[in-house]
């Protein structure tokens, strides 16, 4: 009984604890973004503020059903297999706030090249699809109202289905970020420095939600009857808030490094910022201007449009 309680209850509270500290950095990034971008478009902002809302009443659910497992459940074993609604809560909006960072990331690879929408469109539809395995995933569990029945062959399909089509957003949305910044090369040192730093950025970010995509698949169909599997799958959402959140704020920081220089705010950004990097949110740059820097003159064409 006992190994069976930490290969099931204990992973899901290993992956309550590990989730809370993503979020309390996910939050501090959240405040830090609000308070350097203040000059971001609402588009921006408000994709922001409902992935932290969607994350902060998943939190909220969690912690409501380890009380729920803990104080009136407390010496009530065949509890602890009872699939309670906030378990559920939590579930939803997970998946809900995943669809929101990846629909963001598919947005931003379509301002990074508006003449080609296909990839854009194929990754939105990946993250409706996961999105929907997800709810189907939610459905079918509340139905079975035992977690001991996960391991039933739909439940499996949903699970599966679910984190596959992740995975291969998550490879959709690397991909696609390197191809668009890459092509955006210009013969202009400090814009490749900043697209060099824009890409490292991009690939550090798919490769934790892709491991934990990836990994999340591995364990459910090795360790049957755990929830060794819920570990990744109960962080991968808070991976993709802090990528999102880490590559909006450390735009100005590119910027700086590629001039040598403390970038503070967006009033302060170079104007020769080149579309690559506005396009991850920066609105607050007067972008139909021409400077000389380094010795260079650029011409940005009015092609910083932002979001």
């Amino acid at each position: 009984m006992v190994s069976l309680i930490e290969s099931t209850t204990g992973m899901w509270l290993v992956g309550l604890f590990l989730q809370s500290m993503l979020h309390g950095m996910g939050l501090l990034q959240g405040f830090l973004y609000f308070v350097w971008y203040s000059k971001d478009n609402w588009t921006v902002k408000g994709t922001v503020v409902a992935v932290l809302l969607a994350e902060s009443i998943q939190m909220g659910a969690a912690f409501a059903n380890a009380y729920e497992w803990l104080i009136p459940g407390f010496g009530n074993f065949p509890n602890l297999n009872i699939i309670h609604w906030q378990d559920m809560v939590q579930l939803t909006l997970q998946y809900f706030s995943t669809f929101i960072v990846q629909v963001h990331f598919a947005r931003t690879i379509y301002n990074l090249h508006m003449r080609d929408i296909y990839l854009p469109i194929f990754i939105f539809l990946l993250a409706l699809l996961s999105f929907g395995a997800g709810l189907g995933q939610v459905i079918l569990a509340t139905r079975l109202g035992e977690y001991s029945k996960l391991g039933e062959a739909s439940t499996s399909v949903t699970t599966i289905l679910q984190a596959a089509v992740a995975l291969t957003a998550d490879i959709a949305i690397t991909v696609g970020i390197f191809w668009r910044l890459n092509a955006s090369r210009t013969g202009v040192q400090a814009t490749n420095k900043i697209l060099n730093f824009l890409i490292i950025t991009a690939i550090n970010r798919g490769v934790f939600t892709m491991l934990t995509a990836a990994l999340s698949v591995i364990l459910f169909l090795s360790k049957p009857g755990t929830f060794y599997f819920m570990v990744p799958l109960l962080l991968s959402n808070k991976f993709y808030m802090n990528s999102m959140l880490a590559m909006l704020n450390t735009r100005e920081f590119a910027v700086g490094q590629a001039h040598g220089t403390r970038v503070v705010n967006s009033d302060s950004m170079p104007m020769f910022a080149t579309s690559s990097v506005n396009r991850f949110g920066v609105s607050g740059v007067n972008v139909s201007t021409v400077k000389e820097t380094s010795g260079d003159i650029v011409s940005l064409d009015g092609k910083m449009t932002g979001f």
